[in-house]
């Protein structure tokens, strides 16, 4: 099986990216999830601190409110919630003393405001003391000298430095927290963009790969039809050649029998005329009869002479269909020699060679083609077009000037070579029969043997192509010579 080397290098070049994507994610969210956390937590930390200021500042603001009321008042309506916040007072401070020890890095002197804290209560629980005890004069000029009340500024200033510093760094924090919000959302929005463009080249390539693999299987498919082809054409090619073998030998049996005939049927002729004149020659001076005479003299003047000359004849025949025999078997064995070659240029020069003939029968050649390359023999397919074009030269009708169209025309890996005529035609029985070895149609009025169109087919079978006829009688004929384009590759699956 073969390894489909770019996939795999592009799937991992994606699953590499896609992982590191993912870990460079995670990583981010985590660091910042823990950044979050950090500034949350301080948030937390910095609003109990400030709510915890808050809620004591405002206890001694009530505190120092039920102490006024009562001293104006004298109802003691006021000191219980006078007494009431002095009882938080204590709680409130731990809260607070505790919520600053949460602080990783800001630090308050808490000692310094607690002591002003507890001042203020003194101020407070010893007016209040003077006012129940009927020295109310006392009392009021105690708040009036105006010591309480700068307690109360110390106090004030104390706490807005505690609340302010937890204003800063809730501030601070806060934007920290929009700030790693932003940075997340980033990252996720960055990420959700990667990771489409990584799953959309996943998705492209893997489109690719099944596109290749869908291509390959449909080429795959093709040549399993292809060679299916093949398979029937060599399966017809090995029938049509025991066809062959099987008319080769019938002519070989027929045909060269017959003249095989004549001369054993002259050479007894002849042998009953030697005797004839054996008994003249070796009569040696003995009478002889009148009749042997006249038999001897009829055997050497016409009986031996006529037999010799039909002997002759049947070994010049045997001689001829021989050579036709031989002929097709060396195309056969010849090595072909596929070499570029352009059929118009092939065609120009066949016409060239037959040209006078042509103009002897005051034919025209019409080249109905224009330039077209082969890698083919190109022996054999000049031999076949001399032979097409000698036939329509051979064949011509006489009641018409002689036209021939020489066209190819491309089907995919092969061409048909046409060389249409306007000569007799020829009858639709005979259309296989043209191409059979020593075989001939129609009035036999042309010096030949009947190997030409035997030796085209033969020639166009060793190209891999075939040789086919459609005609009229009496319009012409059209020959087509089908032969691979590249005689190379048919080369190449014959020997494999």
């Amino acid at each position: 099986m073969t390894i489909n080397k770019p996939f795999v290098r592009n799937s991992l070049i994606m699953l590499f990216c896609g992982s590191a994507l993912l870990v460079s994610v995670v990583l981010s969210a985590i660091v910042l999830i823990a950044q979050t956390k950090e500034t949350f937590d301080r948030l937390v930390v910095e609003r109990t601190v400030r709510t915890a200021a808050s809620d004591l500042f405002s206890l001694l603001q009530d505190a120092e409110t039920g102490q006024r009321g009562y001293l104006l008042t004298q109802d003691p309506a006021f000191l219980k919630p006078y007494q009431d916040v002095v009882g938080r007072i204590g709680p409130a401070e731990e809260k607070l003393t505790k919520a600053l020890g949460g602080l990783p890095t800001q630090k308050h002197d808490s000692s310094e405001l607690y002591r002003l804290i507890d001042e203020k209560l003194k101020e407070l629980a010893a007016t209040i003391d003077a006012a129940q005890n009927g020295d109310l004069q006392a009392a009021r000029r105690t708040v009036s000298d105006g010591a309480g009340q700068q307690l109360m500024a110390n106090i004030r200033e104390k706490m807005q430095a505690i609340i302010g510093a937890s204003d800063t760094a809730i501030r601070t924090n806060v934007g920290k927290h929009a700030s790693i919000s932003d940075r997340l959302q980033f990252i996720i929005i960055a990420a959700f963009i990667a990771i489409f463009v990584v799953l959309g080249g996943a998705i492209y390539i893997i489109i690719r790969h099944v596109r290749s693999l869908t291509e390959a299987r449909r080429e795959l498919m093709r040549l399993n039809e292809e060679l299916e082809e093949r398979v029937q054409e060599r399966t017809e090619d090995v029938v049509r050649a025991n066809q062959e073998i099987q008319r080769y030998a019938y002519i070989v049996t027929h045909d060269l029998r017959a003249p095989l005939v004549n001369i054993m049927g002259f050479a007894s002729e002849l042998d009953r005329s030697l005797k004839d004149v054996r008994t003249y020659v070796l009569a040696d001076g003995s009478p002889l009869s009148a009749q042997q005479v006249i038999d001897a003299r009829l055997a050497v003047e016409e009986e031996m002479p006529e037999a010799l000359s039909f002997i002759r004849s049947s070994t010049s025949r045997m001689d001829g269909l021989i050579n036709a025999i031989l002929k097709i078997s060396r195309d056969g064995r010849r090595q072909l020699k596929p070499e570029s070659l352009d059929i118009r240029d092939l065609a120009i020069s066949c016409i060239a060679s037959q040209q006078h003939r042509l103009d002897e029968v005051g034919g025209e050649v019409d080249l109905a083609l224009s330039s077209l390359k082969l890698f083919n023999d190109r022996m054999s397919i000049e031999q076949i077009l001399a032979n097409l074009v000698d036939n329509a030269i051979k064949y011509r009708s006489p009641e018409r000037p002689l036209r021939i169209k020489i066209e190819a025309v491309r089907r995919g890996r092969l061409v048909d070579i046409i060389v249409e005529d306007n000569g007799r035609g020829i009858e639709a029985d005979d259309l296989e029969r043209v191409f059979e070895l020593f075989r001939r149609a129609g009035p036999q009025d042309q010096v030949g043997e009947g190997i030409g169109l035997a030796h085209v087919r033969s020639l166009a079978r060793n190209l891999g192509g075939e040789i086919d006829v459609r005609s009229v009688p009496g319009q012409g004929s059209a020959f087509i010579l089908t032969t691979p384009t590249d005689l190379s590759q048919v080369l190449r699956s014959m020997s494999a």
